[in-house]
């Protein structure tokens, strides 16, 4: 992990550690650990938690809901893999994102594992936290957020907020999406890395 680290010279992204899957590892090459690995954060610089306590009342219990959590932790990873942001507090770095107007927000297009053509809004809303939109197949200009969004605009829109001051972390809203049965199939397909709201891990950077 920390070689990996180290390859992405000084502006690292993240490294997504799993503490289970260690275990499950060292097991495996006869390495027993009876009470589990822990990596402890106040020893590592740089490592952040990505579970929230508040994940544990939150299931992703319906297609609708994980159709939601694919297209968002899809849009925050571009998001992070474009540098648009960091996973460190306060770290923004689209352009004009200091001026605190409506011209601040940061608007990008890319393509969905699924071939389909999405857009995304990111706006620093304060303390840290990122207010994250995005919208599939456009047919108009997306309105301000994903929740006024409605499926004569578009395939498919939703709305989450990354914090990045207590952890790093998606938070849930499920609530603002709206999505057509063809392309809820398709963004159920998704494979995308977790770094999402209910993810038990920490990330390195």
């Amino acid at each position: 992990m920390l070689k990996e680290i180290t390859n992405q010279g000084d502006d690292p992204m993240y490294f997504f550690v799993c503490e289970e899957r260690l275990t499950v590892r060292l097991n495996e090459l006869r390495y027993p650990i009876e009470k589990g690995f822990y990596f402890d954060t106040e020893d590592i610089e740089g490592m952040r938690e990505t579970l929230c306590l508040r994940s544990f009342d939150i299931e992703y219990k319906t297609k609708r809901h994980k159709a939601w959590r694919n297209l968002m932790v899809a849009t925050v990873n571009e998001a992070l893999r474009r540098r648009i942001f960091s996973l460190r507090p306060g770290d923004n770095r689209w352009p004009g994102h200091d001026e605190r107007t409506i011209r601040s927000r940061f608007e990008f297009d890319f393509v969905l594992p699924t071939g389909d053509a999405a857009r995304a809004t990111v706006d620093d809303i304060g303390f840290d936290e990122l207010a994250i939109d995005a919208a599939v197949n456009l047919r108009k200009q997306m309105v301000f957020s994903g929740y006024y969004a409605n499926l004569k605009e578009c395939d498919a829109a939703g709305t989450t907020w990354l914090e990045r001051q207590t952890g790093a972390w998606i938070q849930s809203a499920v609530d603002s999406f709206k999505c057509s049965r063809i392309l809820e199939q398709k963004l159920l397909a998704m494979e995308v890395e977790p770094l999402g709201y209910g993810d038990k891990g920490r990330v390195r950077m």
